[in-house]
C-alpha cells in the first residue's frame, strides 16, 4: 500500500545475491564489496553512492538494557527507529514518548516511554561519528553491557576492518546506526544502498534518490522451513529503482 513515486513501485523486479552456509563475517563484508562494485559497473560513480551497514544485535542489545522485551512495545519501537531518517532526532523522540503531528496535519500516537527510558535508543541512533572508529566506539558506550550488544559491534569491528583491508573506505562502505531493516528475519549485520544525488520529484521538488538495494544476514531463516541450521547472507536490489536512477542521472 505505500504510495507509488519516482523509482517506487508497488510490483517490480529484484536481482538478489546470498551466501548459504558460511557464517562468517567475510561473507558479510563480500555482500557489501559485490554491492558497492555492482552500482560503480552499471554507471553509479563513487560520491553519488553510499553502502550503509549496521547489526540487529547491536539494536538488540540497546532493546536489552531497556528492558523492551518482545511484544507490541518492541515492534513499535523498532518502527519508529525506522522512521528515524524521516523524522529526525526530534521526531523519534516525539514518536518514543507521547506522539507527534505529521506533515499532513495528522496525530501519530507515540509508544509512551518516558523521556529517560527512550534515551538509549537516540543514543543509538546519533551514535555515528566522524569515522567508523569513532561510530563503533559510541557504539560500545550505547550497548552498555549487554553481550549481545557487545557482539554486535564485534561483528561491525570486524567487516570494517575487512573492508578497508580490501580497499573500500568509508566513501563507499560506511557504519551508519540509522540502518535498522524492517523485517524481523535478519539475526545481524544488516546493510543497505543509498543514492546520494538529487532528483527532481513529481511535484518538481529536489530530493535524493534513496535506497536501492538492502539485505542483511539471516541465520534462523531457514530452519524455520526445514529443520535445519543453516547460516546465510545475502542482499536484494531494486533492479526497477536502479533503472530509475540511471534514467534520472542521463
Amino acid at each position: 500500500n505505500e504510495k507509488p513515486g519516482p523509482g517506487r513501485y508497488r510490483q517490480f523486479y529484484q536481482c538478489d545475491a546470498d551466501t548459504v552456509g558460511a557464517a562468517t563475517m567475510a561473507a558479510d563484508a563480500e555482500i557489501c564489496a559485490m554491492l558497492a562494485d555492482t552500482l560503480e559497473t552499471v554507471g553509479i560513480p563513487r560520491g553519488d553512492y553510499l553502502v550503509r551497514v549496521n547489526n540487529r544485535k547491536v539494536l538488540n542489545g540497546v532493546l536489552e538494557i531497556m528492558g523492551v522485551a518482545e511484544g507490541e512495545t518492541r515492534e513499535a519501537v523498532l518502527r519508529t527507529i525506522d522512521k528515524f531518517d524521516k523524522v529526525g532526532e526530534a521526531g523519534v523522540r516525539e514518536l518514543l514518548g507521547k506522539g507527534r503531528l505529521d506533515a499532513s496535519g495528522a496525530y501519530i500516537d507515540g509508544v509512551g516511554l518516558e523521556a529517560e527510558a527512550a534515551e538509549p535508543v537516540v543514543a543509538f541512533l546519533t551514535s555515528k561519528g566522524a569515522d567508523n572508529t569513532a561510530t563503533l566506539a559510541n557504539l560500545r558506550a550505547a550497548v552498555g553491557d549487554s553481550a549481545i550488544g557487545a557482539e554486535g559491534v564485534a561483528e561491525l569491528e570486524e567487516i570494517s576492518g575487512l573492508l578497508a583491508a580490501q580497499g573500500y573506505g568509508p566513501d563507499r562502505i560506511v557504519i551508519d546506526p540509522s540502518v535498522v531493516r524492517g523485517l524481523g528475519y535478519y539475526t545481524g549485520p544488516v546493510f543497505e544502498a543509498e543514492l546520494t544525488f538529487e532528483i527532481t520529484d513529481e511535484k518538481g521538488r529536489p530530493r535524493q534518490f534513496g535506497s536501492v538495494a538492502g539485505g542483511g544476514r539471516y541465520d534462523d531463516l531457514v530452519k524455520r522451513f526445514t529443520g535445519q541450521p543453516v547460516p546465510a547472507t545475502g542482499v536484494s536490489i531494486g533492479v526497477d529503482r536502479l533503472l530509475a536512477a540511471l534514467r534520472a542521472k542521463g
